[in-house]
């Protein structure tokens, strides 16, 4: 007998995408995961092509889906497909909300779908005018704002690669993980909060320079306009924005282009690099959002993370379903986090 904590009912599951997805690809298997799960594993090909179509993924799928090798990790999935992530995450285009922000201390900020694809188009723009090209690595040493979102956006528009700590990373952390992939440019933002304590992130910089000399800029945005320090020598990200054109260009790379750089722990040595192709991540995004976690458009998405941590990759993944995201930067214990009870 199982002992379920808690189960749909049966119109929940009538009406949940997963059920939507079975109709879609004309499976007989209402209310029956396992069935579903087993059809998936037995014809990989028929499902990932399926769900490419059904999640409505922009690009050019090819006629290959998956290039079977004998060594498991040299199996290509879409390895003549084209896409880019950013056009995928950009494809709503209105004025709703698209990202929620808030600070421990309660400072708030939104921006709607149009505004984010016109920053990011324009941050996009000011990349290329600093002679970044695909492959190019920028690190980003930033809180978890919607500048950082928009950075990272941009440079997956531009098959540039990003790679992300949080600001309570100790310097010597950040230099172990971006030393290695060479950067040619840092973001990173002037302070930030945590525990009600206001920490001033620009004093780290100039140490982490000495160390990674392969950066060649640096550009700060500011975590509250309203209390924003100048950062002498560094580009100001909104000064950046202001003097960029509007560029809608979205070329699409090969499936595999990998669009960011994560790290292992270092439990054992330095921190490893593990790279993620921007097609591998956009369509297992998709199917755990729609299929694992029944996200529909217009809805909401909130995951507590920093910018350190994978779950920040997969939260903005969300968007790419037509879901709103929220974002909490600071302590959970603090007593602003009620907050979050009104998203």
């Amino acid at each position: 007998m199982n002992n379920f904590l808690w189960k749909p009912d049966n119109e929940k599951v009538r009406n949940s995408v997963l059920s939507d997805f079975t109709r879609y690809v004309n499976l007989d298997s209402e209310n029956n995961f396992k069935k579903v799960w087993e059809w998936s594993v037995a014809n990989p090909e028929i499902f990932w092509s399926k769900f490419w179509d059904y999640s409505e993924i922009i690009g050019d799928k090819g006629k290959v889906i998956i290039k079977k090798n004998k060594i498991f990790n040299k199996t290509k999935f879409f390895p003549d497909s084209r896409i880019n992530y950013s056009e995928n995450i950009l494809k709503k285009k209105n004025d709703e909300i698209a990202i929620n922000f808030l600070s421990e201390t309660g400072f708030e900020e939104n921006i709607t779908w149009n505004q984010l694809y016109e920053r990011v188009c324009k941050f996009s723009s000011y990349l290329k005018s600093l002679d970044l090209k695909k492959g190019d690595r920028v690190a980003a040493y930033v809180p978890n704002k919607i500048e950082s979102i928009i950075s990272f956006l941009a440079c997956a528009k531009n098959g540039i690669i990003w790679s992300s700590c949080s600001p309570d990373f100790g310097t010597q952390g950040v230099i172990d993980r971006f030393k290695q992939i060479e950067p040619k440019v840092l973001i990173t933002s002037d302070y930030y909060f945590y525990n009600g304590k206001k920490i001033n992130i620009l004093e780290k910089i100039e140490n982490i320079l000495v160390e990674i000399t392969s950066v060649k800029k640096v550009i700060v945005f500011s975590y509250d306009k309203n209390e924003k320090v100048v950062a002498k020598n560094f580009i100001d990200f909104e000064d950046a924005l202001s003097k960029s054109n509007f560029d809608e260009t979205f070329e699409r790379f090969e499936f595999n282009h990998p669009i960011y750089i994560l790290y292992s722990s270092g439990t054992t040595g330095k921190p490893k690099c593990i790279t993620h192709g921007a097609g591998n991540v956009l369509i297992e995004h998709n199917k755990e959002f729609m299929l694992h976690c029944d996200v529909k458009d217009n809805d909401k998405l909130f995951y507590y993370t920093t910018t350190g941590w994978m779950m920040w990759n997969w939260l903005v993944g969300g968007l790419a379903t037509g879901s709103s995201i929220f974002l909490f930067d600071g302590s959970p214990t603090y007593p602003k986090i009620d907050i979050l009870l009104e998203y």
